[in-house]
């Protein structure tokens, strides 16, 4: 449970700012510290940590994309186009 919130809120806020890059680069890092929890705590743990840390980044980062789709509806922030020049 300790996993959960804070992947949660990591994806949620890399979905609502970055692209899937990021997405990818987080996915590893998640990867990293489930192979440290299965190093240092088992196979187990190792194992629930890292299918609990990766399902909530998922999740956290599809609220994310979802939350920026809703605010550029509502005209908050202004969708990227690209080929575009400010």
């Amino acid at each position: 449970m300790s996993a959960l919130i804070p992947h949660l809120l990591v994806g949620l806020v890399a979905g609502a700012i970055f692209g899937v890059q990021t997405l990818v680069v987080l996915a590893l890092a998640v990867l990293i510290e489930g192979v440290a929890c299965f190093v240092l705590q088992g196979a187990f743990a190792g194992l629930i940590w890292l299918l609990t840390s990766q399902i909530a980044l998922q999740i956290g980062y599809l609220g994310g994309i979802y939350l920026r789709s809703l605010l550029e509806r509502v005209g908050i922030i202004v969708a990227a186009q690209p080929g575009r020049r400010s």
